[in-house]
């Protein structure tokens, strides 16, 4: 308990100034990238998504909200109750992404059922690499819960996985893999990831390899269309499309 303890009050010391505004960004690009066709219906009041989608959103929405309250637990030296919440918080994102990982392979079904596998359109791979990425990166703070350097870097890199979906939508998607597409996203999509390397330098002189680890990955994630085009997805597509069907 002693170690936890003390643990949790180094990450109340790092926290301060850097967790909540770069999470607080996230969630301003997520919104801002599903403005035109969710959140903009939503606040003039004529929503016309399904109910599932507005739980997704303010499921993921609300993981934002913890990671801010978490950081000012932290920050403001309420100790026992952030380990305590912490524990939820790691149920918490399990959940979510059992339940995005549910949420694209019930559209999936759907639409194979509807209107056969050779009309489906559902982005099914975008569905499944954003929620195992994110799953990555909720494990690894799982893992280092009780080094808060690596543990509150997972939580941040998770967060900016989570957000990806919106991101691309400012971008025109991810189908394109050419470089002048791909920069400008990741410069955006990843800005948390970056202002928090620069903070990393400034104040350390080196970035964390939790972060050089997570650029790395989030970048392969921005490429998943490199896999949407092999022989191997489409087997396991229409393998799937039989199986639902």
């Amino acid at each position: 308990m002693n170690t936890i303890l003390s643990s949790a009050r180094t990450v109340a010391f790092s926290r301060k100034s850097i967790v909540i505004p770069l999470a607080l960004l996230a969630g301003a690009l997520a919104v801002a990238g599903f403005w035109p066709s969710y959140f903009g219906p939503l606040v003039r009041g004529r929503p016309h998504a399904e109910w599932f989608i507005h739980v997704h959103a303010a499921a993921c929405l609300a993981w934002i909200g913890l990671v801010v309250c978490q950081s000012y637990l932290a920050s403001t030296g309420r100790v026992a109750l952030h380990v305590k919440v912490g524990r939820f918080g790691m149920v918490y994102g399990a959940t979510l992404a059992v339940s995005g990982l549910a949420m694209a392979l019930f559209l999936f079904t759907r639409q194979v059922r509807s209107v056969g596998f050779e009309n489906t359109h559902v982005p099914l791979l975008a569905g499944l690499s954003d929620m195992t990425v994110f799953s990555v990166f909720l494990a690894g703070a799982w893992f280092t819960r009780q080094r808060p350097e690596a543990h509150r870097r997972f939580i941040l890199l998770a967060t900016n996985a989570l957000i990806i979906a919106g991101v691309s939508r400012l971008f025109g998607g991810t189908r394109s893999v050419a470089l002048g597409d791909v920069v400008p996203m990741v410069a955006v999509w990843l800005s948390p990831l970056w202002i928090a390397m620069l903070h990393d330098w400034l104040r350390y002189r080196r970035v964390h390899a939790v972060y050089v680890f997570g650029a790395l990955l989030l970048i392969a994630l921005r490429y998943r269309q490199l896999l949407r085009d092999t022989d191997m997805w489409e087997g396991f597509l229409r393998w799937l499309g039989a199986l639902v069907s």
